[in-house]
């Protein structure tokens, strides 16, 4: 924070500065010397008040952005599951990543992630208050099999045209809950309300060729943010 307090100080100082270097006429020595000293008094007062812990009247915040993190709480549920049967499911890193274990034949068959991810507005406001809010798919990894050209670990739809995008949908799904509209490979909700809870599920359509061919050892990854809260999913191919 820069207050008024130090700017009315550092304006004294410069003012006094100002004159001596410029050698001003003698005739106006005396009211710079008036106003330079006035800024300093009023400026060291206020400061004063400032450091006992009463308020200036103007106060200017330096340029501090709000953190994502601060704004929405984002955790993965353990209702969140797949398709196939799994060696072991694991929500860690204070529940913003999700991983699970799965054999060779399960992997090779795998055709869907379903995530139920809980999500908290606390942005500080009155419950009336709205805040944009947005899901944004980020990163799917692929791999290489038969074939050399890399494969996204999730389907493609509306392939080859210009809407071709991730086979992946948003909802909310608690009653009385804000509205969530998809766009492409984000969604977005415009009526928020402080304070308010809800559920937002995340479907992956999961390309089988590819998961036939994630490795032992090297996860398939799937990264997405939530309110700018990074979430990852880990499919590991057991040994």
């Amino acid at each position: 924070m820069v207050s008024a307090a130090e700017i009315l100080v550092l304006i004294g100082i410069l003012t006094v500065v100002g004159a001596i270097l410029s050698r001003a006429a003698k005739s106006l020595r005396k009211p710079v010397a008036f106003i330079a000293g006035s800024l300093i008094v009023v400026g060291t007062l206020f400061g004063g008040l400032a450091w006992a812990g009463v308020p200036a009247f103007i106060d200017i915040p330096g340029i501090s952005p709000p953190v994502a993190t601060g704004l929405w709480s984002v955790q993965f549920l353990a209702t969140s599951s797949v398709d196939r049967t799994t060696s072991g499911e694991n929500i860690v890193d204070g529940g913003h990543t999700i991983r699970y274990e799965l054999t060779d034949a399960n992997m090779d068959g795998l055709g869907d992630v379903n995530l139920d991810i809980r999500v908290i507005n606390q942005n500080v406001g009155a419950s009336t208050d709205v805040w944009p809010f947005e899901v944004v798919l980020t990163y799917v990894s692929t791999t290489t099999g038969a074939t050399p050209a890399a494969q996204p670990i999730v389907n493609r739809t509306n392939t080859g045209s210009i809407d071709e995008r991730a086979a992946v949908t948003y909802s909310l799904t608690e009653s009385g809950s804000p509205t969530l509209t998809q766009l492409g490979e984000r969604a977005v909700s415009n009526d928020w309300a402080t304070g308010l809870s809800d559920q937002l599920n995340v479907d992956f359509e999961m390309s089988v060729v590819a998961c036939d061919d994630i490795a032992v050892g090297t996860p398939g990854k799937l990264q997405f943010t939530v309110g700018g809260v990074l979430m990852t999913v880990e499919l590991t191919e057991s040994a």
